[in-house]
C-alpha cells in the first residue's frame, strides 16, 4: 500500500472529530483529499467539462482541459442555490397555494403537496411551514412530488420544473461563455437526486446548453460521487479504471446505498 496505510478515505473532511481521528491514526489510514467537484467528475470517469448537480442545493463547475476551473452557486437557498430541489419544492408550495386564485393557476398539487406532507388540507400545510418550521430538506423533498405530478401531466408543476430548471441552465450557459467551451465537445454530468432523476427537468437544461454548445454531451454518471471518491483513492494506490473496476464498484455499492430521489 501507499504510504502503508490499510485503509484510505477519500473526500473532504471538515475539522472536527473525522480529521482528528485519522491524524491520531495515520499509520493505519491515509486522507486523500477530494472536492465534491473532484468526487463528481471521477463517478463519470470524465477528466473536465461541466457538472450541473441539483440535490437540496445545486451549483455548476466548470473545467477545461488544461485544469483552469470556473464554479457558480452552492451557497445555500438563500444566497444562490437555483434550480435546486429546494427552489423546485418552494414553487410547489406557492404554486398549491395559488391554485383556488383563478381556474387557469389549478394544479393538482393543491392536493398532492398535502399527501406529501402527511396532512389533511393546506390548511395543515401552512401549519407546517410557519407553526411547526417545515426544514429545508421537508421542502427539498417535495421536489420529488412536483416531478411526479408534472410526469401525470399537470401544467403547473411543469411549469415549476421549467422555471428551476431555467435558473441553473443560466447560471451553466454563462460558465461555458466564460471557459470558451461553446465549440467544444464536452461532457455535462448531472448529479443530485433532480438532475439524475427528473427528465422534465434535465431535459430542459439540456435544451438550454445545447444552444449555445452544440457539442455537449449530456452524462449521467454509473456510479454515484460517494463511489468516485473511492475511484480517486483506488486510482492514487495506482488500480486503473478499467471497466471491470466500475462494474465491481458499482455492484458493491448498490448493496449499501440507494440513488434515490
Amino acid at each position: 500500500m501507499v504510504g502503508g496505510a490499510d485503509i484510505w478515505v477519500a473526500g473532504h473532511l471538515p475539522e472536527g472529530a473525522p480529521r482528528d481521528a485519522i491524524t491520531l491514526h495515520n499509520d493505519l489510514v491515509c486522507h486523500l483529499g477530494a472536492s465534491e467537484v473532484d468526487t463528481a467528475f471521477a463517478s463519470a470517469q470524465e477528466e473536465w467539462g461541466i457538472i450541473v448537480l441539483a440535490g437540496t442545493g445545486s451549483f455548476v463547475h466548470g473545467r477545461t482541459p488544461d485544469g483552469r476551473d470556473l464554479h457558480f452557486g452552492g451557497r445555500g437557498p438563500i444566497l444562490d442555490d437555483y434550480g435546486s430541489a429546494y427552489a423546485v419544492g418552494l414553487l410547489g408550495l406557492r404554486a398549491a397555494f395559488a391554485s383556488h386564485w383563478t381556474e387557469a393557476r389549478r394544479t393538482s398539487l393543491a392536493e398532492a403537496i398535502p399527501r406529501a406532507l402527511d396532512v389533511a388540507s393546506l390548511d395543515g400545510v401552512f401549519d407546517r411551514v410557519y407553526i411547526k418550521g417545515i426544514t429545508r430538506r421537508k421542502i427539498a423533498a417535495l421536489a420529488k412530488t412536483v416531478d411526479a405530478e408534472a410526469r401525470a401531466g399537470d401544467r403547473i408543476s411543469i411549469d415549476c420544473l421549467h422555471r428551476a430548471a431555467d435558473e441553473l441552465a443560466e447560471l451553466a450557459v454563462d460558465l461555458i461563455n466564460e471557459l470558451g467551451l461553446a465549440d467544444r465537445s464536452f461532457p455535462a454530468i448531472r448529479i443530485g437526486g433532480v438532475a439524475r432523476h427528473s427528465r422534465i427537468w434535465w431535459d430542459r437544461v439540456c435544451h438550454h446548453l445545447s444552444k449555445v454548445a452544440p457539442g455537449v454531451r449530456p452524462v449521467i454518471p454509473p456510479v454515484l460521487p460517494a463511489v468516485g471518491a473511492a475511484l480517486l483513492a483506488l486510482r492514487q494506490i495506482g488500480v486503473a479504471w478499467t471497466a471491470d473496476v466500475i462494474a465491481r464498484t458499482r455492484e458493491t455499492a448498490s448493496r449499501h446505498a440507494s440513488d434515490g430521489f
